[in-house]
């Protein structure tokens, strides 16, 4: 592999990622490690949360050079011919490496049709926080959560989360959304959303338009809350001084207390199919997705890693008040959604059906045929 030589001028290439000190402080906090191994550095770009879950890559992979992606928009990008498959340029060892020390199957995640298509640099699942100056720990169990008292336990349920919740829910019910045999089981996905009608009850209504980051700066910053559940973790809020409160998390809620099921999220970075320098791009992809970055700067400089030798790390795990030893678990049993063509327009779409439900406090048969019509309509011919 071709790469800039470290006494060459260093040359810029141009990244995207996710606008949030997880997203874009630890990869900038690589830079000179960057610099020293391929003489080349990356000028980040952030786009919003919303767009990262919800904008098809192909929209703006052809103005970058490596993209920080999530894994079930893959299929979507590789019909666009808008990545580079990494096994043409990473030998099978380098990539099983890395797939052994990948949190989970994070690293599996951005496998599609025989390729490689991102490696994963973010780990990320729904889990539990709290306040651990004012709680002893989060709930175990769903039983646990609905024993709290109204207004004290927050929950974000804007769209996309409804969506991450219920697919977890799901997954924990033992009917995971597009299984082979089942894309939706009905009675299940009506059970899910029993709990979340009930849940929804309990939480202020700001959670309806709330994400993960909303509840973690509310529990940091205010006094009337103490546990969030069903939200994807952020180390940040972990770290001592980000903000007035530190944030502990915890295993995700389950009905039986193992924590499996899980909805997996995180991040990888690919390399764009646009890119006039593929050779370079994929180096310093590996470098950014390998344990020394991964346990050194990456982590160190805000970045929840995917590298697993990060997450066994004592000093990244004091830096964090055990964020990675205490959600490990959840991580390593979590629920990985399909990569199949049509998924990001699918998600977004069960999205808003079961938001309305939410915010209406009730659901039907309508809500269910719904569903069943959104599965039909946007992922049968796929799965089929």
């Amino acid at each position: 592999m071709t790469v800039a030589s470290p006494s060459d001028s260093p040359l810029v290439l141009r990244g995207m990622t996710w606008d949030h000190p997880r997203g874009v402080d630890g990869l900038r906090a690589c830079s000179d490690l960057l610099l020293a191994r391929h003489g080349a550095s990356v000028e980040w770009e952030a786009r919003s949360l919303l767009a990262f879950g919800d904008q098809h890559i192909a929209d703006f992979a052809r103005d970058f050079d490596l993209l920080v992606i999530d894994h079930p928009h893959v299929p979507d990008a590789v019909d666009s011919a808008a990545l580079l498959a990494l096994d043409d340029y990473v030998p099978p060892a380098q990539l099983a490496r890395l797939e052994q020390e990948s949190v989970g199957l994070s690293h599996a995640s951005y496998g599609y049709r025989g390729h490689h298509w991102a490696l994963a640099v973010d780990a990320a699942a729904q889990v539990s926080v709290f306040r651990p100056d004012r709680s002893d720990g989060a709930p175990i169990y769903w039983s646990d959560v609905l024993a709290l008292p109204n207004q004290t336990v927050l929950w974000p349920y804007k769209p996309v989360d409804a969506f991450s919740t219920f697919a977890t829910l799901l997954a924990q019910l033992g009917s995971p959304l597009a299984a082979p045999e089942r894309i939706l089981d009905r009675e299940r996905a009506a059970e899910a959303l029993e709990l979340m009608v009930r849940l929804a009850e309990r939480v202020p209504d700001w959670c309806a338009r709330a994400n993960p980051i909303d509840v973690a700066e509310e529990l940091s910053t205010g006094e009337d809350h103490i546990v969030g559940v069903a939200l994807f973790g952020y180390t940040n809020y972990s770290r001592a001084g980000f903000r007035s409160h530190l944030l502990a998390y915890d295993d995700v809620p389950s009905f039986d207390g193992r924590a499996t099921g899980s909805e997996l999220g995180g991040a990888g970075i690919a390399v764009s199919a646009s890119t006039a320098h593929p050779d370079l791009a994929v180096a310093i992809a590996l470098t950014l997705a390998g344990a020394e970055a991964q346990a050194g700067p990456y982590t160190s400089g805000g970045g929840q890693p995917g590298n697993l030798r990060a997450w066994r790390s004592e000093a990244r795990n004091r830096e964090t008040a055990n964020f990675f030893r205490n959600t490990l678990r959840t991580l390593e049993r979590a629920w990985v959604r399909p990569r199949v063509l049509g998924w990001p327009d699918y998600q977004l779409a069960v999205s808003h059906v079961v938001h309305d439900a939410l915010v209406a406090r009730r659901f039907d048969d309508s809500t269910l045929r719904q569903l069943e019509a959104l599965a039909d309509t946007h992922l049968r011919e796929s799965l089929s």
